[in-house]
């Protein structure tokens, strides 16, 4: 395994870098041996986990510049309109994106330009490659034309080739990059479960090379069930089980599923646009009355509360039928002016109602604060505002449930002291990546990993490397 000095002392490099094996630690120690480094990642949790590694590590702030690809490349094609040519505001669709990092290139293409890049850095170090598609690919070519430049990844972590991100390693990247070597310490499992770490290390080869895995064989704890919603994969064993949780579903809508049947005992998390909060958002600002706004409203919560359903003779909970009054009436000042605080209103009552689970917490929360700015007249409609909140939460983090449900997209660069698995087979199902897939999925649990499935034996079909 290459050490931090030996990497700095490479040109152009490719240093491959498994789930859990230091590798932001890696990155700042090598950034810090220079006299300034430039760090390209993919997103702001990702800028967010360098920044917080390189303080925690001493290395001066001006040592190090952290940033998206996507944020340098902005500043940079409008720093140069003239050849670069970007477009107005943020781009929104592939092909936009696509013309932003042509501009960047073309722009590093001008002496001047290559001239204070020069100056400006002895190193690029770019995270996740595995992420990156063609464009961001013939930046990083640019760039390492004139810094020695050394990327990042695993191959085995590149699930978003439904994105793009379909780049060889052994065609594209290594004739650019040359392999340097990979990171070969299970950072991740040190102190908490190093046989469930070396399992997987184990796993990640198999799924490589297109083998067998038996998940009866090993330190994992398997489940023959072939339903998703077997519940007792979920919380058989569960008041032992201290620490952060995760179950992962390839599948968006039955993680929400999922979190509805767990009635919220594992809360489902929602992608950073939050579509369903924009539609909510849009809804509102289209409605002029009373009635239109209910709906709105009553649309969302179907979709984020579980309602216990009373059993034959089961008398009424008093003071839920007492809540649902309460919202009875509030409900009518939804259509005038105070429309905004009557919902807000609604939006505190039905957290409160004793047979409502919530299982979609983070976007009744966020829901919940964009009516409150609504309602304090600090935006001029619900859009904005829900669009301000999300911003918010991109730029900053959010904070993870104790428990959540969610897909291998989203949890991906996260860790949780206990993973569940249910169904493995529907892994097979997916459209592409789906051995990568699976590798992300078990790589997030630290201490303990269970997996359910019909056949202890499942096999993928030989990854795209």
């Amino acid at each position: 395994m290459p050490s931090p000095q030996d990497i700095f002392a490479l040109g152009n490099a490719a240093v491959v870098a498994p789930a859990g094996h230091g590798k932001t630690e890696v990155i700042a120690n090598v950034a810090a041996l220079g006299r300034r480094a430039l760090v390209l990642t993919h997103t702001h949790a990702g800028v967010h986990a360098i920044r917080s590694r390189v303080k925690r590590l001493g290395i001066p702030q001006h040592a190090v510049a952290v940033d998206t690809i996507a944020g340098w490349c902005m500043r940079y094609t409008h720093a140069f309109p003239g050849i670069a040519r970007p477009c107005d505001g943020m781009p929104r669709t592939s092909a936009e994106w696509e013309h932003l990092y042509r501009g960047a290139v073309l722009a590093l293409s001008v002496s001047a330009v290559r001239d204070v890049i020069a100056s400006s850095y002895d190193r690029v170090l770019i995270d996740e490659y595995q992420d990156c598609n063609h464009g961001q690919h013939q930046l990083a070519i640019a760039l390492s034309g004139i810094v020695p430049t050394i990327i990042f990844g695993d191959p085995m972590q590149g699930i978003f080739e439904f994105a793009g991100a379909t780049l060889s390693w052994e065609r594209e990247i290594h004739n650019h990059f040359p392999f340097a070597g990979t990171l070969e310490t299970p950072h991740r499992w040190a102190g908490k479960n190093p046989e469930l770490g070396a399992w997987i290390a184990q796993t990640r080869q198999k799924l490589m090379a297109g083998e067998p895995i038996d998940l009866a064989d090993g330190p994992i704890t398997y489940r023959q069930s072939d339903d998703a919603f077997d519940m007792a994969t979920f919380f058989d064993g569960i008041d032992a089980r201290e620490g952060t949780q995760a179950a992962i579903h390839c599948n968006k809508a039955i993680c929400y599923r999922l979190a509805q049947a767990t009635r919220g005992g594992f809360q489902a998390i929602e992608e950073m646009a939050a579509g369903r909060l924009q539609n909510f958002a849009a809804a509102w600002d289209a409605s002029p009355n009373q009635d239109q706004r209910l709906a709105a409203i009553n649309s969302l919560m179907q979709e984020c509360f579980h309602v216990k359903q009373l059993a034959e003779n089961e008398a009424p909970n008093q003071d839920d039928a007492a809540m649902a009054e309460e919202m009875g009436l509030v409900a009518a000042d939804l259509g005038g002016k105070a429309g905004a605080l009557a919902a807000h209103r609604l939006f505190a009552i039905a957290k409160m109602r004793p047979n409502w689970r919530l299982f979609r917490r983070e976007i009744w929360r966020d829901g919940e604060k964009a009516i409150a700015e609504l309602g304090a007249e600090r935006v001029k409609s619900m859009t904005e505002a829900a669009a301000s909140i999300r911003q918010r939460v991109t730029n900053s983090g959010r904070k993870m449930p104790l428990r959540t449900v969610s897909t291998p997209l989203l949890l991906k660069g996260l860790e949780f002291d206990h993973v569940v698995i249910p169904n493995a087979a529907h892994f097979l199902g997916e459209r592409s990546a789906n051995a990568k897939l699976f590798y992300v999925a078990i790589s997030r649990a630290t201490q303990t990993l269970t997996i359910s499935a019909s056949n202890r034996l499942i096999v993928f079909p030989k990854p795209q490397i």
